[in-house]
């Protein structure tokens, strides 16, 4: 008989605290320096970091978990036989792994699954890691099928414009300026590693590129399974994801749940960005 089996996810997997009860999920919390302070993510809300950053003309950032608080959780999941499946922001994007995965080499039965993406996507297969788990499936055939699942996930993000990438170091100034000027709603992508590259340009106001995005999503992806699909989007006019997710179902997807970014991805995102979610098939 299997042993119990412990599912911990990185706090940036933008969970609720209903879901993280109702899965039993152990949450491993990212920092975040705000104001000159260290604080844990889960005393920072989104709309602090705007505040911090609109207001006060702070620059927020984020800090990776800590090798010592894995080690907790792993040693408490792995007592008396246990097992513990630990999905991870992607490697590409933090440090927060590689201290997962240092702290797994002093204990058997741990696993750490580099989720190769960020915000719900990494909750997405943990969700589906403990269906599994409920099934009663091995935890290395778990671990085979949640890993093949990641592969399918197509991850992308409509960003309003590009000032909060561009505090965050990650775009230069002159695109940021041109963006600007040319109201530009761009994309972010993630590779098959789990690296953020950027993506499509869209024109116009952001409802109308949404809309667009929508559209072009997919048709770059013919083959998504039609049975479900996530949107994650920070503060933006509720219309907007409602006219997502009625364009999605209008293109046959049956399920689209809605879920909010947290303070830690909404430092790069900023107000108004919206990601969707959603599996392709096996061709």
């Amino acid at each position: 008989m299997e042993k119990k089996v412990t599912i911990s996810v990185d706090s940036t997997a933008d969970l609720t605290n209903s879901e993280v009860e109702k899965y039993d999920f152990k949450i491993i919390p990212n920092g975040i320096v705000i104001g000159g302070e260290f604080k844990s993510d889960a005393d920072v809300t989104v709309e602090d970091i705007y505040r911090a950053i609109e207001d006060e003309n702070d620059k927020p950032k984020t800090n990776a978990a800590l090798e010592i608080d894995y080690r907790r959780v792993f040693e408490d999941g792995t007592a008396n036989g246990g097992s513990v499946l630990h999905f991870g922001l992607g490697g590409k994007l933090s440090t927060s792994l590689a201290n997962a995965q240092r702290a797994a080499k002093d204990f058997e039965r741990v696993y750490v699954i580099d989720a190769k993406t960020v915000s719900f996507g990494i909750a997405i297969l943990a969700i589906k890691a403990h269906q599994m788990v409920v099934d009663g499936l091995g935890v290395e055939e778990i671990v085979s099928r949640v890993e093949s699942l990641r592969d399918r996930l197509t991850v992308s993000f409509l960003m309003n414009d590009l000032k909060f990438l561009h505090r965050g170091g990650r775009v230069s100034g002159m695109k940021l300026l041109g963006a600007n000027l040319l109201k530009i709603r761009p994309t972010i992508d993630f590779d098959k590693e789990g690296a953020m590259i950027p993506g499509k340009k869209f024109k116009g106001n952001y409802a109308t590129a949404a809309r667009d995005y929508v559209k072009f999503r997919l048709s770059k992806n013919p083959n998504a399974n039609k049975d479900e699909a996530y949107l994650c989007y920070t503060e933006t006019d509720p219309a907007i994801p409602a006219q997502v997710e009625a364009d999605l179902r209008a293109a046959g997807f049956k399920n689209v749940e809605h879920h909010k970014i947290g303070p830690a991805v909404a430092i790069h995102t900023g107000r108004c960005a919206l990601g969707i979610f959603m599996f392709n098939d096996v061709e």
